[in-house]
């Protein structure tokens, strides 16, 4: 994923000389990937609501995915979000996919107003080119990266401010700025289609503790876990301060089998520059990186908490969410005045 220092535009923000604080790793996919699917299908509801039929529909539907993750949080306005997050390497796959009958016949279905709670889907179609990924150590496996081929690493470019945007192969080329916003494209009723604009930029961030034990579970739980809750809590309910759309700190399930020791913050920055200010400066990601940093060191190569992320900068075109019967704040609708 690393993209090359020769013939660049834009100069790399890694300074001279620079060493990491830890080691991380970077995945390799196939030969020439064209670009990452992402669909994010899922259903806003009361948390006492009934939606174990949408959720093993929704298993069933995604069974032939390259990946399908579920996972379920809290919301800003109080109601749960349960959702896959579905990946497809093959572009007209995930096609198909959204354009089949038996997904027609799912979306038609679930958005009825009868099973009181509203579904989403939000779909987006990222070149490799405007995507990075960066993971604690080399046999993590998280994400669309549960279908890399290989992993990179230890790299250099990273533990910097700047190093996100410099894994970005594009960036060597492009500033990833946007003069546009959300736009909602379709309302009818209680059905609302938006629209994503250039550069709109996607976090996905990830914590598995499901492998620590001893004073290093402990530490997890007691002390970083706290600060990034907080962290996240803030990009939910106070986000438009810092350009964020939207923020879910998701908690991993299998359905029907249970929870999983694996959290994630889903995120929809304005542009990555917002990402990247907010994580350089503001108070609640200051304290998360300081608290990681004052714990991950002293381990090494020993950690065992597995951290990854996964970001990209849309393009636009085929980038877009459809809500039905949900609040207004939710996910990409979240940008736009009704």
């Amino acid at each position: 994923m690393a993209n090359n220092t020769t013939n660049r535009k834009l100069a790399l923000r890694m300074p001279p000389d620079w060493e990491p604080p830890v080691p991380a790793w970077s995945s390799v996919f196939a030969e020439n990937p064209q670009q990452i699917s992402m669909c994010i299908i899922g259903c806003q509801h009361n948390s006492d609501a009934y939606i174990s039929e949408f959720v093993g529909a929704l298993n069933s539907l995604a069974k032939n995915a390259d990946v399908c993750d579920f996972a379920t949080c809290e919301d800003k306005d109080g109601f749960s979000q349960t959702i896959a997050i579905v990946y497809w390497l093959d572009a007209q796959a995930c096609a198909d996919w959204l354009n089949s009958d038996a997904f027609a016949l799912f979306w038609e279905l679930y958005s009825d107003e009868k099973w009181n709670f509203g579904i989403f889907r939000e779909v987006f179609n990222v070149p490799f080119e405007r995507l990075e990924t960066l993971f604690s150590g080399p046999v993590h496996n998280h994400g669309f990266s549960q279908i890399r081929k290989d992993i990179e690493g230890p790299i250099d470019r990273h533990g910097y401010w700047g190093g996100m945007r410099d894994r970005i192969p594009l960036s060597a080329e492009n500033a990833f700025e946007a003069d546009q916003t959300l736009e909602m494209i379709e309302q009818q009723g209680n059905r609302v289609v938006v629209r994503a604009h250039e550069n709109l930029c996607i976090i996905r961030s990830g914590q598995d503790w499901s492998h620590t034990t001893g004073s290093q579970r402990e530490e997890y739980l007691g002390q970083i876990e706290p600060v990034l809750k907080a962290g996240m809590n803030f990009l939910r309910d106070q986000g438009d301060e810092v350009n964020c759309y939207s923020c879910r700190y998701m908690t991993q399930f299998v359905p029907f089998k249970g929870k999983q020791e694996c959290t994630f913050g889903l995120a929809f920055f304005r542009t990555m520059s917002d990402l990247e200010a907010w994580s350089e400066s503001h108070p609640t990601h200051v304290a998360i990186f300081n608290t990681f940093l004052e714990i991950a060191p002293k381990y090494g190569p020993d950690l065992q908490l597995q951290l990854w992320h996964e970001v990209s900068v849309l393009p636009a075109g085929s980038q877009y969410g459809e809500y039905i019967n949900c609040s207004k704040r939710i996910g990409l609708l979240a940008g736009v005045k009704i």
